[in-house]
């Protein structure tokens, strides 16, 4: 596998459409997305790094009402990617009648499209 790689990410939240959108902080030049699980899409750039993670009906899968996706405070993910599996997770630190909780994503799928073997952390 290549090293690890840390990257700093930022997050927006679209309420209207209940998606969130988490991409590094960094210039990158997009080449595929693979859906994991059913809203929960990985994005990758033309080196096969994982860039961005976008989330559709974000508070159905993260099991969080809307107003707290508009208060997220921290953002942890792991993507390891294999020769077989691309395997991610995600916690999400949002506060909620001001308790800070952390709402968590894993998604796992196969490895069809041949992404190159990495592990990366993004954080925020």
């Amino acid at each position: 596998m290549k090293g690890d790689t840390i990257f700093e990410v930022e997050h927006k939240y679209d309420m209207e459409v209940d998606a969130l959108f988490i991409n590094v902080k960094r210039d990158y030049n997009y080449d595929t997305s693979i859906e994991l699980d059913n809203d929960v899409i990985l994005d990758f750039d033309i080196n096969g790094i994982p860039v961005a993670l976008e989330i559709l009906n974000a508070s159905h899968v993260l099991k969080t009402p809307k107003y707290g996706l508009n208060n997220i405070h921290t953002i942890k993910m792991h993507v390891e990617i294999d020769e077989k599996s691309i395997c991610l997770k995600a916690g999400l630190g949002v506060n909620i009648h001001n308790k800070e909780l952390i709402q968590s994503v894993n998604s796992f799928t196969s490895n069809d499209t041949g992404i190159p073997c990495i592990e990366a952390e993004m954080v925020a």
